[in-house]
């Protein structure tokens, strides 16, 4: 078959294992996504405590915020798997 069809499929080496550079993306996926929550509750304990109000730009604040940590996160642990 052509190559374009078979785009979306990680790389099948011997036994059936992915390639090392589709499990770098998967493992800075997963860290990534749990830095988003962790870095999100974090955040918003913090404005609780410093008694700012619940509103749109506090959760634009946290959102921004969090996914700048998953950005982090992610980009760290894709240097060092990859």
């Amino acid at each position: 078959m052509h190559d374009s069809v078979h785009a979306g499929k990680p790389a099948m080496g011997r036994c059936g294992s992915a390639g090392p550079r589709y499990n770098a993306r998967m493992l800075s996926l997963v860290f990534g996504t749990i830095a988003f929550f962790v870095a999100s509750y974090l955040i918003r304990r913090y404005l609780n405590e410093i008694g700012v109000p619940r509103t749109l730009v506090r959760g634009l604040v946290v959102f921004v915020l969090a996914l700048a940590a998953a950005y982090g996160v992610a980009f760290l642990v894709d240097r060092v798997a990859g």
